[in-house]
Formats: structure tokens, C-alpha cells, sequence
């Protein structure tokens, strides 16, 4: 085991080899490493050495052993401290204990004193490093674990078992900003219950963390945390602006890198509806995957040609090769809304979050989202928002 080191500070050179002589420093697990004859040099090895233990006179030359000890109590905030004076001075005694110095000998040093002092500075040294050993400890457990650790937090949040303080003070234990996220991707892997991929637990596990590496890959540039549900949930909370179509470029990222698929939702959050929002987007997607084929598959056309000002139902029909009569009514059988109503709503969602995060003017937004004219996207915009993009913009 390492020693604990000592520096002897006297100015008397006996005094100094008396204490050196009288003590069995490995008895205490201790080693002399530097004796000073005068505080400036007591100061000087003191952090050289960057000692555990120091045995010091007050009445030094060059500098007292009061100030060398302040000037060593700064650098060395765990260093024992023994003051050895040929003053029995209350003054001195009184500034000793304001050092919290460990005791304070009177010359000549009785040496059964001394050891009995230097045991119990041991103990305190010992338990000390047996304390900080096990923070160590701890804290490499924690950073091992740390990944399953913010994962549990998560789901514990999500839950809503959490206050707003005690989230905010795990979330500076993880590392992460104490502030509200601004916005919650929900994702389903889609294939994560598909009895007829065959996928054992281990190997949908293995899944979901290929596409869990693939989104920390492609996030990087955004704080964020990702955590997991299940076998087939992956959400992201956001603290940053993202661009409009982040969910839509995440998906098939991970359609192309993984040949899996994920359908995905983004919202904006606060403190407050963090869980509620997430158990809401959750039965939303669930309802997706209830969906024919057919709707599934409109569903993300539309969503990757919103901006085409020229999409129709009939283009769309065309491209899914069925008639535009039987899509129109599995749109309005699944949805419980027409296929303009369903275009509407994608392209006002888009155009809200280009409001939010861009200084585009109204008519480059409504351009952006597959509106010919500023006026028709103002007045669907008003009679589904309730207010006008100008009005919303203001707003937020």
C-alpha cells in the first residue's frame, strides 16, 4: 500500500531528528519525505511532495508556520495537520483550530503523545481512502451501467413517476441539460412484432440496438438522449431546433443503412406533458400499425411528395396501382377523414414546424409545402389552426 508522507517543518535541526528518531513512521503506514527549516520551504516542499501529514513549528524565520500552513491548506485541502510550538499561547491556539489543525503539541514532544496522535490521523487517512476507493468504485459502475441507468430514468419519466426537480437533477446526474427538451420523437419499429420474421427476443434486441447506434450516429450534431421501450420503441428527446423533416430524413436513413422500417412522429414538449405527449404519440402509432397495407403505404407517399404542388389522389393511386375510387374510400375507412383532408393536415404540420424553426417569409413556406397560392395556404392554414401563419408566427 502507498505511504502516507510526512514533512517535518522546525527550524531546530534536533527538534527535527527527535521527532524523526522517536516514531516508527511504518508503524502508521507512514514515510518522512522532506524536512523544512523554514515555512517559505515548508510551503515549497509541502506541494512538491504534495504530503498527507504535516508536523510544523509556529515560530519559524522567513515565514510563520501559520501562514505556511493557510498557504498549504490552499493547495492541499486533506492534509493533517500537527502543530509542535514552544508557545502555550491561546492566540496561536485559537488560530490552530480555525486551521482545524489535528492537535497541538507543546515542546518538548512527548513521544506516547505523538504516536497516539499520528494513530488516529492514520485512521482518519485510511478511512478517507477507503471512502474515495469506494466513490471510485461507484462511479465506474455508474459510467459501466450508464446507458441502462439513463434508460430506466427514461422510462420511469415517461411513466410519470418522477417529479419536475427530481427529473432535473437526474438529468445533471446523466449529464445532460437540466432544461426542458424542446421536442420528442416516438418511433416503432415496425418489424418489432411481426410474429412472421421469426426474430427471437436476443435477436430483436440486437435490432433495435443497430438501429439505436444508427440514430446516435446521425443525431450527433443535436443534444439529444435516446432510450428504449420494449422490443420495438425508440424515442429521442431533443434539446435543439431540428429541421422540419428530421423524422421522415431519420427514417429512411434507417430504411437505407438497415433495410429495416420505423414509422415516426415529432412533437414539441414541455416539463409539464413530457409523459402524456408520449403515451398519446404511442397509441397514435399503434393506431398506424392497425392500418390496411394500402393507407399505410398513402399514408408515407404523401409524406415524402407533400411537396409536390401537383400530388394527387390520382397520382398517388397510380403509383400504389389501384383505382383512385378504392383508395379514396380505405383512406376515409381507416382515417375517418378524405384523402385532401389527410394532404392538408401533412402539409399544415410541415409548414408549422417551418414557422417555428426557419425565417422563411409565408410565401416561401407555402411554396415549401406544395401550395401554388399564398392565399389558398393562408386561408386552409386559418380555417384549421385558427389563426393566420403570420399570426401563429408571432405567437410563438
Amino acid at each position: 500500500m502507498e505511504y502516507w508522507k510526512v514533512l517535518i517543518a522546525d527550524d531546530e535541526f534536533i527538534i527535527r531528528d527527535g521527532i524523526m528518531s522517536s516514531v516508527n513512521w511504518s508503524d502508521f503506514n507512514m514515510e518522512v519525505v522532506a524536512e523544512a527549516e523554514d515555512g517559505e520551504e515548508a510551503v515549497d516542499l509541502a506541494i512538491r511532495h504534495e504530503i498527507d501529514v504535516l508536523l510544523i513549528d509556529l515560530n519559524m524565520p522567513i515565514m510563520n508556520g501559520i501562514t505556511a500552513m493557510k498557504k498549504i491548506k490552499n493547495q492541499l485541502h486533506d492534509c493533517r495537520m500537527v502543530v509542535i510550538s514552544g508557545y502555550d499561547d491561546f492566540q496561536y491556539a485559537q488560530e490552530a483550530i480555525r486551521l482545524q489543525v489535528e492537535d497541538y503539541l507543546l515542546k518538548p514532544v512527548n513521544p506516547n503523545q505523538l504516536t497516539g496522535i499520528l494513530g488516529e490521523v492514520q485512521q482518519q487517512l485510511d478511512q478517507q481512502r477507503q471512502e474515495e476507493n469506494y466513490l471510485q468504485q461507484a462511479s465506474t459502475q455508474v459510467k459501466k451501467n450508464h446507458k441502462q441507468l439513463r434508460n430506466r430514468f427514461f422510462l420511469d419519466w415517461m411513466t410519470e413517476n418522477l417529479g419536475e426537480e427530481e427529473v432535473k437533477n437526474q438529468l445533471q446526474f446523466l449529464e445532460l441539460p437540466r432544461s426542458a427538451p424542446q421536442s420528442l420523437i416516438v418511433m416503432k419499429w415496425l418489424d418489432g412484432e411481426v410474429e412472421h420474421h421469426f426474430f427471437s427476443e436476443q435477436e430483436r434486441k440486437q435490432q433495435l440496438k443497430a438501429i439505436e447506434e444508427l440514430l446516435e450516429q446521425d443525431m450527433k450534431e443535436y443534444g439529444h438522449a435516446i432510450f428504449l421501450e420494449d422490443t420495438h420503441w425508440i424515442s429521442i428527446l431533443i434539446w435543439e431546433q431540428t429541421p422540419a423533416d428530421l423524422v421522415l430524413h431519420l427514417e429512411e436513413f434507417i430504411k437505407k443503412e438497415l433495410a429495416q422500417h420505423v414509422y415516426a412522429k415529432q412533437i414539441d414538449v414541455q416539463y409539464s406533458n413530457i409523459p402524456s405527449k408520449y403515451a398519446e404519440v404511442k397509441q397514435e402509432l399503434n393506431k398506424y400499425m392497425q392500418f390496411s397495407p394500402l393507407v399505410k403505404q398513402s399514408i408515407q407517399y404523401i409524406r415524402q411528395h407533400y411537396r409536390d404542388s401537383h400530388l394527387t389522389l390520382e397520382s398517388i393511386a397510380e403509383s400504389l396501382h389501384v383505382s383512385t375510387v378504392y383508395l379514396s374510400k380505405m383512406i376515409k375507412q381507416d382515417l375517418g377523414v378524405s384523402y385532401v383532408k389527410l394532404v392538408t393536415q401533412i402539409r399544415l404540420q410541415a409548414a408549422k414546424n417551418l414557422l417555428k424553426t426557419t425565417d422563411l417569409s409565408i410565401r416561401e413556406i407555402a411554396e415549401q409545402v406544395g401550395y401554388d397560392s399564398q392565399h389558398y395556404f393562408s386561408t386552409a392554414f386559418r380555417k384549421s389552426i385558427g389563426m393566420t401563419p403570420k399570426q401563429y408566427k408571432h405567437q410563438l
